[in-house]
């Protein structure tokens, strides 16, 4: 077996093996080209005599330590030979090399080959899939530590923002969720907790959530809730010009505050590190964290996750964007593995490296 990365010109061969190797939901020609000229996409081919013998398309969550198994297909004349297993280990290798921490895949609940190869690999369940295939039929979700990592709790919860502006109230609805598993997870319960938390920035779209405001929120679902924020301004109003919005962002954002404070909600003003994060985790808080998304998509946005856990060289984050247009799916952003070192990039946010986090516990 001499695998080798497809080029363009492979799209045609690619083509014929995928309609020979699958029923349905097959990739297009311009599927193909999209993975091959990819940034965080591997396809990987093994050329035979008369065509491709096979081939395994690998995706790359940007700025994680998390791949997915997006498709691997093995020509009908080639089975039998333990092509896909060596094809598997092959690209985990290279994912390895990535330092990747996590493999995950879908496979069809009906295709028990397939479900066998995965679990010999070593992959095991995550997820039941119910209707995910074009013709109805359920899945898995499968994963694979490729490296010693903190394994998945059982029944994480997770729960992908509705809109996009939501990604506070996605993130606190999965961290409330966690400790008290009746809590309704669900689209109302997503806006009701926006309506409740959201700030106003008069600028176009709608608000985002503000510290406070989610740290409200928590509280008056009778959670304990402490603040964590480097600066005692509210976030982000050095950048707006218009004094006329100052004033308005000023007067809304010491509003929270003070709600805060008569809540006894206690507000630490002042930088804290990954250590801090640890140690609030050991403590028993669930934290949500504002980051930037710089490290993740290139964009310079502000955006609430779920700080799950952490070990010596890795956190793990529940991420509520989930973006069909990368080819993401729920899991993809469920239990993501972030360096420490991309991680204390992340939660300095613009020039004045705002930082903010919300913990909560259930008293």
């Amino acid at each position: 077996m001499n695998p080798r990365l497809a080029d363009v010109s492979d799209v045609p061969m690619l083509v014929a093996l995928e309609q020979n190797a699958f029923q349905g939901d097959t990739l297009s020609a311009r599927r193909f080209r999209h993975f091959i000229r990819g940034e965080h996409s591997e396809l990987w081919c093994v050329p035979g005599e008369q065509g491709l013998l096979a081939y395994a398309l690998v995706l790359f969550h940007r700025g994680t330590s998390l791949a997915r198994l997006y498709s691997v297909a093995v020509s009908p004349q080639a089975q039998g030979a333990g092509l896909g297993a060596k094809l598997l280990a092959w690209v985990e290798q290279r994912a390895i090399e990535r330092d990747v921490l996590f493999m995950r895949l879908e496979v069809r609940e009906d295709n028990l080959p397939a479900a066998r190869l995965y679990q010999r690999s070593g992959y095991r369940r995550i997820r039941h899939l119910q209707a995910y295939y074009d013709d109805g039929s359920d899945g898995w979700r499968m994963e694979k530590r490729l490296c010693p990592a903190l394994e998945l709790p059982k029944s994480l919860p997770f729960y992908a923002q509705t809109t996009p502006f939501t990604c506070g109230p996605a993130a606190l609805l999965m961290a409330m969720r966690s400790a008290r598993p009746s809590l309704p997870m669900d689209r109302l319960a997503e806006l009701n907790l926006w309506r409740e938390a959201t700030t106003i920035y008069l600028t176009t779209g709608h608000g985002g959530t503000s510290p406070q405001g989610l740290a409200l929120a928590a509280r008056a679902r009778e959670f304990d809730v402490s603040l964590w924020l480097s600066d005692s301004k509210p976030a982000f109003i050095d950048g707006v010009r218009s004094q006329h919005k100052r004033d308005v962002i000023q007067l809304v954002g010491d509003d929270f505050q003070q709600r805060c404070d008569q809540q006894g909600i206690a507000t630490d003003v002042g930088s804290k590190t990954l250590a801090d994060y640890r140690q609030a985790l050991d403590a028993g808080w669930r934290i949500l964290l504002l980051i930037s998304t710089y490290r993740l998509n290139r964009n310079k946005a502000p955006h609430w996750v779920w700080l799950v856990a952490m070990d010596e060289r890795y956190a793990y984050i529940n991420d509520p964007d989930v973006d069909p247009q990368l080819d993401q799916v729920a899991t993809d952003n469920l239990y993501v593995p972030v360096s420490l070192e991309n991680l204390g990039y992340m939660v300095q946010y613009g020039a004045q490296r705002y930082g903010a986090a919300v913990l909560l516990r259930d008293r």
